[in-house]
């Protein structure tokens, strides 16, 4: 008896430990390095409100963003994976053009086999992949190559909102 009673409690004692390192350890992961975060629920992160529905993706957001205050940055938790928010835009520019080569795996939003086309886009590539594409696309977005699309991409919009105009003027 006295042993089958101890094995029920190590049983249950590892369990717990278990949920405790799969659920709730992950929700501590940025505050243990001074990252600002919100106080997230076990499972859901911080998208309590939004399973719950009583707000909005978009006022979730909102509401993360404005938490931080000045901070350059915080986190969230997105379920248990810990998110960084960025708010600073030298630091946004930092990272995303100098330090580029550092943040090139994403998070899958779909899977490839689900939308073939998003799968290829820059943003959900991953590796080597995206290292190839990424070095393919940098020499389109060159100074001088911007200012010419800027130029079509409003020529087009002019003309674009001239024959809406004349179709107006006509009915």
């Amino acid at each position: 008896m006295l042993l089958e009673e101890m094995f029920t409690y190590l049983l249950v004692g590892a369990v717990t430990v278990g949920l405790w390192y799969i659920f709730i350890r992950p929700m501590n992961h940025f505050e243990g390095i001074g990252v600002k975060q919100l106080r997230p629920w076990p499972v859901l992160g911080d998208l309590y409100a939004t399973m719950f529905m009583t707000s909005s993706i978009g006022d979730f957001i909102k509401r993360a963003y404005d938490s931080f205050g000045k901070s350059r940055y915080g986190s969230i938790y997105l379920f248990n994976r810990p998110t960084l928010i960025l708010k600073d835009p030298e630091l946004i520019k930092q990272l995303t053009i100098k330090d580029f080569d550092h943040f090139s795996d994403h998070r899958a939003f779909i899977s490839p086999e689900s939308d073939p086309l998003w799968s290829n886009n820059l943003f959900s590539l991953n590796g080597q992949k995206w290292k190839e594409m990424r070095a393919t696309l940098s020499g389109s977005f060159t100074s001088n190559k911007m200012k010419h699309m800027f130029e079509v991409i409003n020529e087009a919009a002019q003309n674009f909102s001239t024959h809406f105009m004349k179709k107006k003027k006509i009915s």
